[in-house]
């Protein structure tokens, strides 16, 4: 997996940056983090030279993605923080040279590395995927690059574009997406309704507690033939209930035949102040398992279902009749799933060899 010794310049060679992978890991990979790991894993599959700037304490996590890979970790001591972690990369790609400073998100911690490479001509390029819109110093160093962006939304999209940036384009989708299918088994006749919200629910404004409220408010014969599955928390709640089952953090392996033991996906998200829900890979997982999908309405979730793969909710009342209606119609559940599993295929599945022809412009072995 690490190489050795540093390689000689390559006409096919990318420095991959993130602020994730350069601090202390913490937790389970999961989101952007499973995403950029499984990237990097493909760019190096299609014959490109990777060297990533890695937190230490990543190493033994990475492994299961890089093992017989060409990607060459430039490790930041176990004792560096996410301010010097930048400047190790920097000390230790010297002056060599990369054909692509690859950029996993925007990030402030990010800013004087990306000078400083620039200044030294590191790259003559650098593509950014952005997760996020960037402050303004961020943009004032990323406009000093020939850079292309790729926003995982429209709205992040029209940042750029209203910063200046010419090359911008919104698009994104789920690594792996072939681990994620239908159950082979007919769920029409089940005697027991499972629904379910997938994500860091931890955080409050994945919707858990939104999920409960509108769970509860079902008609008891409806509650008596349904249960409600919690996936995933690092502190697990008990909500006192037999048919309400939280589940302590699941690794991304078991994800793919959870979804295929459920009925209907909940994605019950809320933003506050900021936008907090920018792509939801979660709900793309359980569109591209088959399941109907009863969402909030906010317009990064309710895109994904304008072609009918499942209900919008704008309020709690509206969730839980949604919840009703899809328990009383095992046809309707089928037939939503379907189209939200066609929808997803058609825009929303990660292809890193048409990323590289489009936006790395290099060989694609």
């Amino acid at each position: 997996m690490m190489l050795q010794s540093k390689p000689e310049n390559s006409s096919d060679s990318i420095l991959f940056l993130d602020k994730k992978l350069l601090s202390r890991y913490r937790k389970e990979p999961r989101g952007v983090e499973i995403f950029n790991l499984n990237l990097i894993r493909d760019l190096a599959h299609l014959g490109f030279h990777v060297t990533v700037g890695l937190h230490a304490t990543w190493l033994s996590t990475v492994d299961r993605w890089f093992s017989g890979s060409n990607v060459e970790l430039l490790n930041v001591p176990k004792t560096f923080g996410n301010i010097r972690s930048g400047f190790s990369v920097i000390s230790q790609t010297g002056r060599r040279k990369f054909d692509v400073l690859l950029l996993g998100n925007v990030g402030n911690r990010l800013i004087l590395p990306i000078l400083m490479l620039r200044i030294g001509k590191a790259a003559p390029r650098c593509v950014l995927i952005a997760h996020r819109p960037g402050t303004r110093r961020f943009l004032l160093v990323q406009k000093l690059w020939d850079t292309k962006v790729i926003a995982v939304n429209k709205r992040i999209a029209n940042s750029f574009k209203r910063a200046g940036f010419k090359a911008v384009t919104a698009r994104y989708g789920v690594t792996e997406a072939d681990l994620f299918g239908p159950n082979p088994g007919s769920k029409r006749d089940k005697d027991v309704i499972d629904f379910c919200v997938l994500g860091h629910l931890d955080n409050p404004w994945k919707g858990g507690d939104t999920a409960v409220a509108a769970f509860m408010a079902l008609p008891e014969r409806i509650r008596n033939k349904a249960r409600l599955h919690l996936a995933s928390f690092h502190n697990v709640p008990d909500f006192g209930q037999e048919n309400i089952i939280a589940y302590s953090w699941m690794p991304f392996t078991r994800i793919p035949d959870f979804l295929r033991k459920m009925d209907v996906m909940l994605v019950p998200s809320r933003d506050s102040h900021v936008v907090l829900e920018t792509f939801c890979q979660s709900m793309v997982q359980g569109m591209l398992t088959g399941l109907p999908v009863i969402s909030s309405s906010l317009p990064i979730l309710t895109e994904k279902l304008d072609r009918g793969g499942g209900i919008i909710a704008q309020s709690l009342g509206d969730m839980t009749e949604a919840m009703q209606r899809l328990a009383d119609n095992p046809a309707e559940r089928v037939e939503m799933g379907d189209k939200a599993r066609a929808t997803a295929l058609d825009r929303y599945v990660w292809d890193t060899e048409a990323f590289v022809k489009e936006f790395i412009s290099l060989r694609v072995s």
